[in-house]
């Protein structure tokens, strides 16, 4: 049996072929009594639209890619795990399909996937700040696209972001009420916005409370797993010793804890240990981490939104979240 096409649908319910493609991508345009003939004739002969014609005719394609950076650090991978189950559900609720494809930079070129070359995808998800050099590559696609957790504002992009400054702020004061006056820092300062937001809470609860500082304590130099067990391993050789570390991120939260662990000491009784993400091995830990969350999954059902309109041509705004809650599990103890 020869395979339905829309041209044959349209002579089924003695309409335009225009008309079953508006019934078929829900589009206006056509009566309600157009509407429902339509439908029942594309479920009665099983028709399956092509979608080269859909391509063809809307300039539509149904793909959504996340795209990546090669050689992402394994437990930054950790973070977008939940974002990821989000995105892909609101894709199969919405109709789209979702690719997942990588980028690389070579001697100051971009390298995009053959996805984005051909133009196969309607819109684009970024996950954290993205290279300016990406950003320019983007332009001659002109294909929309969102970043999801950017650090870096810039109203040319379309964002979404958490207020990390006061997620920072809420670790340190749950620090401080539990009798911590000398606290350390891990950050990464590559991360330039997010390390400034990070540090930005972490002094104002310095400032406010009139808490003593050491040099050796503030380490800004962690970009992976290795090199924030490198920054802990720096704390641990000044003196005194902090009675705990705030680290900006989840992953170099459970480098450190190794770290003390692996030096002899404990976490908590020795020194308490706090982050920011919760991501989803943070309760796995031992001890289990305590962390200020960031709503991923808000986060990605509002990117989903922002995107889906944006490819729609209706107007959209970034949208900045309000500082993440507070997780308390057993890396922290009064002292």
């Amino acid at each position: 049996m020869a395979k339905m096409t829309i041209k044959e649908v349209a002579r089924l319910a003695n309409v335009s072929i225009s008309a079953v493609s508006f019934v078929l991508n829900n589009k206006k345009g056509v009566s309600q009594e157009t509407r429902e003939k339509v439908q029942q004739i594309i479920e009665q002969v099983g028709y399956t639209p092509n979608p080269n014609s859909r391509r063809l005719i809307f300039n539509k394609t149904n793909n959504i890619v996340v795209l990546f950076k090669k050689n992402i650090a394994t437990l930054e991978n950790y973070f977008y795990t939940e974002i990821n189950n989000v995105i892909l559900h609101e894709c199969e609720t919405r109709g789209y399909n979702l690719i997942f494809a990588s980028m690389e930079i070579l001697n100051n070129e971009i390298e995009f996937p053959n996805v984005i070359k051909s133009y196969d995808v309607d819109g684009i998800i970024f996950y954290g700040d993205i290279d300016p050099l990406v950003q320019n590559g983007l332009t001659k696609y002109a294909i929309p696209y969102i970043v999801v957790d950017s650090h870096t504002p810039d109203a040319k992009m379309l964002t979404v972001t958490a207020d990390y400054a006061s997620a920072a702020y809420i670790a340190m004061i749950h620090l401080i009420k539990l009798g911590h006056r000398s606290i350390a820092y891990i950050c990464n300062s590559l991360f330039t916005n997010l390390s400034a937001q990070t540090f930005n809470g972490y002094k104002k609860a310095i400032e406010e409370y009139n808490l003593a500082t050491n040099m050796q304590w503030i380490q800004l130099d962690a970009q992976d797993e290795d090199s924030a067990y490198h920054c802990m391993k720096n704390i641990l050789g000044s003196h005194p010793l902090p009675t705990a570390v705030f680290c900006s991120s989840d992953i170099y939260a459970i480098a450190a804890m190794r770290c003390i662990k692996e030096s002899g000491l404990k976490v908590p009784d020795d020194i308490s240990i706090i982050s920011i993400d919760d991501i989803i091995i943070s309760r796995y830990t031992d001890p289990m981490l305590t962390t200020v969350k960031i709503d991923k999954v808000q986060m990605a059902h509002i990117a989903m939104d922002l995107l889906i309109k944006k490819i729609q041509e209706e107007p959209v705004k970034s949208v900045a979240m309000e500082s993440g809650s507070l997780i308390i599990r057993n890396s922290t103890k009064s002292i």
